[in-house]
């Protein structure tokens, strides 16, 4: 079988698995056959002392 990856960032204000769901949502609008991710790094941005937007960074795994 033949595997390809992409790197895809997704973003959310409601939390880490959200910007997962994100970024597998938006790959899945150009992609199909997606078979795994892996979470490289999560991130966020603080303003005022709270975070405001999760970010994830992936690894999609899909095939042909």
């Amino acid at each position: 079988m033949h595997m390809k990856v992409m790197e895809m960032v997704g973003e959310s204000t409601e939390g880490w698995r959200s910007a997962v769901q994100s970024a597998v949502s938006e790959a899945s609008k150009t992609t199909s056959n997606i078979v795994g991710v892996e979470v490289v790094n999560f991130t966020a941005n603080v303003q005022n002392g709270r975070v405001v937007e999760y970010k994830a960074n992936l690894k999609v795994a899909h095939t042909d």
